[in-house]
């Protein structure tokens, strides 16, 4: 027992260090662009040999439910309890894909307010606001940004009509000009109170939650592929092993695959 609480307290100690700034995540933070569909097939067929049929079933379950037609980008989120409250609600909410702009601010991320919820996600870093928008819209995303100005629409009465990559400001300003000069539509919360700000982790959640539904109804017509699957599946794996490096080394060297 007493062996069990020092691993216990070590395994505290380190997530807590981890969580003090946040670091590359997302399937591009090991498998490389260069490995083929036929390799992360073999290489999710090498962590099932380890994860539960349950840990297996719920992967696939989770995955079916993703709201691949519906991206994330934060743009400069300074309150680090913030940008971790955003990472739960956004996994909860069927989020995959979540775009950090960090041009003016580094993203920081507490593992004790996002729950884990940061090994769920696809994560991609930028400090370039202008070509991770542009790359999302040649994608064929509409880029949707909350906005206070007077052509923003209340955001219940927006209906995509193709897969929506949704721009959330920072605490400070709201959205870059960048953001409000590539956007295709811009939103609003509509609020009736006396305060008419909302906390940005807040906002999120009620944006997120509002384009759910009418976008997940467009991913029959834009389904996500197979890869996309697989890497998600791998992703997954990786954080739910403890000893998955040791499994991505002993797969690159089985598959001669030098560069993982």
């Amino acid at each position: 027992m007493y062996v069990s609480k020092l691993v216990l307290n070590w395994l505290l100690k380190f997530n807590s260090l981890k969580s003090r700034k946040a670091v590359p995540y997302g399937a591009a933070f090991f498998l490389a662009s260069y490995m083929t569909l036929d390799q992360k097939i073999a290489l999710y067929q090498a962590f099932s040999k380890v994860l539960t049929p349950e840990r297996q079933l719920k992967f696939e379950q989770v995955w079916e439910q993703r709201n691949t037609c519906l991206h994330l980008v934060l743009e400069n989120i300074y309150q680090s309890l913030n940008a971790s409250a955003i990472v739960r609600t956004a996994d909860a909410l069927g989020i995959h894909y979540l775009h950090v702009v960090e041009d003016e601010h580094p993203w920081e991320i507490n593992r004790k307010i996002s729950k884990g919820a940061l090994d769920w996600l696809d994560i991609q870093r930028s400090k370039n606001a202008r070509e991770m928008m542009l790359s999302l819209k040649s994608s064929g995303f509409e880029l949707a940004v909350t906005d206070f100005s007077p052509s923003a629409i209340p955001i219940e009465d927006y209906e995509p009509k193709r897969p929506v990559a949704l721009v959330m400001g920072t605490e400070l300003s709201g959205i870059s000009d960048v953001a409000r000069e590539l956007a295709d539509v811009q939103l609003i919360i509509p609020m009736s109170g006396f305060s008419q700000s909302l906390n940005v982790s807040v906002a999120t959640g009620i944006a997120v939650s509002q384009l759910s539904r009418k976008t997940m109804q467009l991913k029959e017509q834009f389904p996500p592929s197979t890869e996309e699957r697989y890497d998600a599946l791998n992703l997954w794996s990786k954080n739910a092993i403890y000893w998955s490096d040791q499994i991505i080394k002993d797969f690159s060297v089985e598959n001669q695959i030098n560069s993982i």
